[in-house]
């Protein structure tokens, strides 16, 4: 099982700015003595600590989804994380060597960014202290990755470009990726009926809908009457749905829904989950993005594929010039 590669290492730096938990743990280079280290990468030790703090992350992370690993699921794992940590080191000395410096705003801006995501400093320092870190070991954490990012841009971004000839050639081959279909914004009151109802409850649940409908007939507004009557948790937004597409709805909701105009409320329709009332406050037909509105975003996409097929190649070239000892 191959959790960690060289492509996704490299690209869930951004991730492991913004969320530390997926990032390296705190740095302990010099802690280790004997065998209470993992490698050896360039006279650099990387701490056995480390690697037994990533492997209780994960692992932990299966379990609260109900999961449990096998030993040789945890093995491969573990080799593949401790070859990740490798890689890291390597483009973090390679940085070092080209003499790349990151200014301590940007770490500082990463670092606030970090905070910004906790009510108060108090939950903040609590989950620092989960995931073994201080501020300091967090902050330095930040100026490597960052480091690494500069390389990347530098040693392999810089020199990929991609042409006006191919991004319109892909565009025009992948036409599908960029067509929306038709797509309708509702709202709906549902008074529950499900199809295990007997009648009696089901002639009561349509009595119910019945009288609202009524109410709405008279001059009262739809949104309101969702949210006092409709046992949809959407009730709490007025009945809103939001935008969605033919497929997503059950099909006779979803056939009235495309058939009102804006503005427009259905007859009750029911479904196996109940009885509806149905509101259309928008509509938007099929439609396909030009080739200039996607542009942009294509060359990007495009971009960052052939970073992610170069970035392998390089960490290899690294390693075949590095002094590297496992001790797994």
């Amino acid at each position: 099982m191959r959790i960690i590669t060289h492509c996704l290492f490299i690209f869930t730096l951004g991730l492991a700015l913004a969320f530390p938990s997926f990032a390296e743990t705190a740095k302990q280079s010099e802690a280790g003595t004997g065998d209470n280290y993992i490698a050896i990468v360039n006279g650099k030790k990387i701490p056995r600590q480390s690697l037994d703090q990533k492997m209780n992350f994960v692992k932990k992370r299966y379990e609260s989804q109900g999961q449990q690993l096998g030993e040789q699921q945890l093995t491969a794992m573990k080799n593949d994380i401790a070859q990740s940590m490798v890689e890291k080191e390597l483009l973090y000395q390679k940085s070092k060597e080209l003499g790349l410096k990151i200014d301590s705003e940007q770490v500082e801006g990463q670092l606030q960014q970090f905070k910004d995501q906790f009510p108060d400093e108090k939950q903040y320092a609590q989950q620092l202290a989960t995931l073994g870190y201080t501020e300091d070991s967090l902050r330095s954490e930040i100026k490597e990755n960052l480091a690494i990012q500069k390389l990347i841009e530098e040693e392999i971004a810089s020199d990929i470009s991609i042409s006006d000839e191919a991004l319109k050639s892909y565009y025009d081959s992948n036409s599908k990726e960029f067509e929306s279909p038709e797509r309708v914004k509702a709202r709906h009151i549902l008074i529950k009926s499900g199809e295990d109802a007997d009648p009696a409850d089901k002639q009561e649940a349509k009595k119910k809908i019945q009288k609202i409908q009524k109410r709405m007939d008279e001059g009262e507004k739809f949104a309101d009457l969702a949210r006092e009557s409709s046992d949809c948790p959407s009730s709490k937004k007025g009945g809103d749905l939001g935008f969605f597409s033919q497929g997503q709805m059950v099909k006779p909701f979803e056939e009235a829904a495309f058939s009102l105009e804006p503005g427009e409320v259905s007859d009750i329709v029911e479904t196996r989950f109940g009885y509806h009332l149905i509101q259309v406050d928008d509509k938007k037909p099929a439609s396909k993005k030009s080739f200039d509105e996607v542009k942009q975003g294509l060359k990007q996409r495009l971009k960052q594929k052939k970073i992610k097929k170069q970035v392998p190649e390089y960490v290899e070239r690294l390693k075949e010039n590095a002094d590297i000892e496992m001790n797994l």
